[in-house]
């Protein structure tokens, strides 16, 4: 199951359990344009995934390493990344009057519902849930979403989950050193040359010694 399927599943999930508890509705994945929109008949929960964005305000440099039980670095850990899918949270009704009341309900549940099931690793953090903030000025997702759909405007929670994305570690090319061999070799010390016995010193006021000289005529 893919990142998308799993919150797909979860949101669903946990629509079921709390507000559309004992509420005959469905929960729909679709795209609201004009063909939906003329197919539908019924209570309906449609959760359009609109954006999937990273969360670079929460991304992380650096990359910590993997040991084994022997403390010898197999890997290393790089880190996780964060996605925010945005989903446009709509009720569609046989009358305006249940869709409000369908509305309110959900967004009381959006208010009071901060986290879902983690994906996949619970170390890495659950999925985050809330409401997306409208900057003062901006166009909010409503008049953007049904203008480009050809719908006819209706209310939108701008869902946004956020989810952690765990990495696979990197793992050492080389092979881990396992241990050390020393090799010791016996050397023989290194031959100095014997130095000619010093000469006894010249008493004083002895004379020198005199040479033949051999006079060449």
């Amino acid at each position: 199951m893919s990142i998308v399927q799993h919150i797909d599943v979860t949101l669903e999930q946990e629509l079921r359990q709390g507000p559309l508890h004992g509420v005959h509705a469905e929960v729909a994945f679709e795209t609201p344009n004009s063909d939906w929109v003329a197919r539908r008949s019924g209570l309906c929960v449609n959760l359009f995934l609109h954006s999937v964005e990273e969360e670079v305000t929460q991304r992380q440099t650096g990359d910590s390493t993997v040991v084994d039980e022997n403390g010898v670095v197999i890997g290393y850990r790089r880190p996780t990344r964060y996605f925010r899918l945005g989903y446009a949270l709509t009720v569609w009704a046989q009358n305006p009057r249940d869709e409000h009341s369908l509305l309110g309900t959900l967004l009381e549940w959006c208010v009071a519902t901060e986290k879902l099931a983690p994906y996949r690793d619970p170390a890495a953090g659950p999925l985050v849930l809330k409401l997306r903030d409208t900057p003062e000025g901006s166009e909010p997702l409503s008049v953007k979403l049904w203008s480009s759909l050809g719908t006819p405007p209706r209310p939108v929670l701008d869902l946004l989950v956020t989810v952690p994305v765990v990495r696979p570690p990197t793992t050492v090319e080389s092979e881990p050193v396992k241990g050390v061999t020393l090799r010791a070799q016996r050397l023989d010390p290194p031959v100095v040359p014997e130095e000619p016995p010093a000469r006894a010193p010249r008493p004083a006021g002895a004379r020198r010694p005199r040479r033949n000289v051999e006079e060449i005529v």
